[in-house]
């Protein structure tokens, strides 16, 4: 599976997702974390990567750029992100991005408790990587990982668990 980044205006990442999802063997989004909001007390979703859709395809390159070329539909897109003739992600970032997202592109809710100062992830996307977490805020309950993409810093939602949940 090939992997690439298109730069978008970010009012048309969710539009430019669902026309380019269209063509078959092409899956289209935008990367989401799923985050603790506390004036509306629930969980939602918002652009991890704002500005940015990536698109996995059995598509090579060439022939990926001549698909994009052909589109009828380009609002809102201004770019594709690549190095010469290559994809602009590398293979590690492919990997983690398989590891930490779900099927739809989704950073998930991780859920852990604090261990002497400690952040311990028990169940969730984050669940190995509590090495990275290298800043918890309690009261948005967003960690912030040493993990980088295009020089914009991962964050995560983790809401700790009370004794009696685990």
């Amino acid at each position: 599976m090939n992997w690439y980044v298109l730069f978008v205006q970010t009012l048309y990442e969710d539009k430019l997702c669902f026309f380019l999802n269209r063509s078959e063997d092409v899956f289209a989004f935008s990367v989401k974390i799923e985050y603790y909001r506390r004036d509306r007390k629930a969980n939602e979703l918002k652009s991890l990567f704002p500005g940015y859709v990536f698109v996995k395809t059995e598509l090579e390159q060439d022939t990926f750029n001549d698909w994009l070329r052909n589109q009828e539909v380009k609002k809102g897109f201004i770019k594709q992100l690549q190095y010469q003739t290559v994809s602009a992600l590398t293979p590690e970032e492919i990997q983690l991005f398989d590891m930490l997202l779900d099927d739809k592109g989704i950073l998930k809710m991780s859920y852990g408790e604090l261990v002497d100062s400690k952040l311990v992830i028990q169940e969730g996307p984050l669940c190995g990587f509590e090495s990275y977490i290298i800043k918890y805020d309690k009261r948005n309950r967003l960690a912030v990982l040493n993990l980088f993409f295009l020089e914009k810093q991962w964050i995560s939602g983790v809401t700790l668990l009370e004794n009696k949940e685990l």
